[in-house]
């Protein structure tokens, strides 16, 4: 494929950390490995201080008028006036927006399309669900999605929940599935010196270390742990100072989770951190033997994808993406109950060695299936399907456009 110039865009970017801004620095990186050239497009985040960008692909920031400090959006006339004038100056050849729920997403694929006629892919990387302002929100979303031309959801169930939301307005517009890809020699499964190294810095010699990262939500469930934690030790007779728990992250549910802790006891056996910046977060899957993600309504976490990167096993819910990413009883457990993480986390505790093997398979379809190599190559053909499409429909368009125009 010819060079392509691609604009990226999203509210969600550095120096915000999240799922979402490391997809889009990765997908970047990797565009412009294979010879092309991203363009990075999102707003100024003047309430993070004063930011200096340092990739080695343009980024362009620009000050909306509206700043949302809560949801980290911003919006306004000069800003949407900047970003016709960066694409007027570029030239680009193809938009691909980050989060159908973004309100520069959906601005600058209204001035791609709707104004520089360039075609437009938009990933969905979470779940709408039902909010109790449905009635509303739904009709808002659906009518400012309609300049979209392809979209592509990160896991297969956000991509039947996106369809169940646009419903008849996608009119055959296709919804495809490519999960978050992963650099593979980066996030790779630790050598024995490594290990042993990481788990000293730990304090753990024999335990089996369980691992939770992550923000502390209702969603994500981490104030569950304790309760599991202690269910599985009863089921399965495991000492329970033959187990570790390190837990990190923060967010509105800790001081529940810290409670929780107290009433179970389980505090006696946990280490508990604040966030940590993703480059310190290799040691813990090296010294871990198992990684919880009891959260529900997951669209395609980031986390487990590092944690089978690693070749580390991950008990979690069914009911998230991470059923894309694990098959149940080969390369993880999955669960559709609190009741069922129990149980899987019980096994696991028991049977170390099969820990081992499941995470040696978790790799392999890592390998497989998620590192950029094979992402990347999804990407880049839903580009071209979409800028093919585009012209077949502009095609259509011009021949209507002259029919009408001469009485036909």
């Amino acid at each position: 494929m010819e060079s392509l110039k691609i604009a990226i865009a999203s509210d969600w970017f550095y120096p915000k950390i999240g799922g979402i801004e490391s997809h889009i620095d990765e997908l970047a990186r990797n565009l412009l490995l294979r010879g092309h050239e991203p363009y990075v497009i999102t707003h100024d985040y003047r309430y993070m201080g004063p930011y200096v960008d340092s990739f080695p692909y343009p980024v362009a920031r620009f000050r909306g008028t509206f700043y949302f400090r809560k949801s980290h959006t911003s919006l306004g006339f000069g800003q949407l006036w900047g970003i016709n004038e960066l694409y007027k100056k570029v030239g680009f050849d193809i938009t691909h927006v980050h989060s159908i729920y973004s309100p520069l997403a959906i601005s600058v694929s209204k001035i791609s399309r709707g104004i520089r006629h360039v075609p437009v892919v938009a990933t969905n990387h979470s779940f709408y669900g039902k909010p109790s302002l449905d009635a509303v929100i739904g009709p808002f979303v659906r009518h400012n999605l309609e300049r979209i031309d392809t979209f592509v959801a990160v896991s297969r169930p956000v991509a039947e929940d996106t369809k169940t939301l646009l419903g008849n307005t996608l009119n055959g517009r296709p919804v495809l599935v490519v999960p978050n890809g992963i650099d593979t020699r980066k996030w790779r499964p630790p050598e024995p010196e490594e290990r042993e190294e990481a788990r000293k810095s730990l304090g753990v010699r024999d335990e089996i270390v369980v691992l939770y990262l992550g923000r502390m939500t209702e969603r994500k469930q981490a104030h569950r742990i304790p309760a599991i934690v202690r269910g599985a030790l009863k089921r399965s007779g495991v000492p329970k100072r033959k187990v570790k728990l390190i837990m990190v992250g923060n967010g509105p549910m800790r001081p529940v989770l810290e409670r929780n802790l107290r009433e179970t006891g389980i505090g006696e056996i946990t280490e508990l951190y604040d966030f940590m910046e993703r480059g310190r977060l290799m040691p813990l899957y090296w010294a871990a033997d198992i990684v919880l993600m009891p959260g529900i309504l997951e669209a395609f976490p980031v986390v487990g994808l590092e944690a089978i990167s690693t070749g580390r096993l991950v008990i979690g819910r069914n009911e998230s993406g991470l059923s894309d990413m694990i098959i149940n009883g080969v390369t993880g457990f999955l669960a559709d109950s609190e009741e069922g993480m129990i149980e899987n986390l019980a096994t696991a505790l028991q049977e170390r060695d099969r820990l081992i093997a499941m995470g040696r398979e978790a790799r392999k379809r890592v390998e497989k299936e998620f590192s950029w190599d094979v992402v990347l190559g999804k990407i880049l053909r839903i580009y071209k399907r979409t800028m093919d499409m585009r012209d077949e429909i502009d095609r259509r368009y011009v021949l209507y456009k002259l029919v009408q125009g001469i009485g036909l």
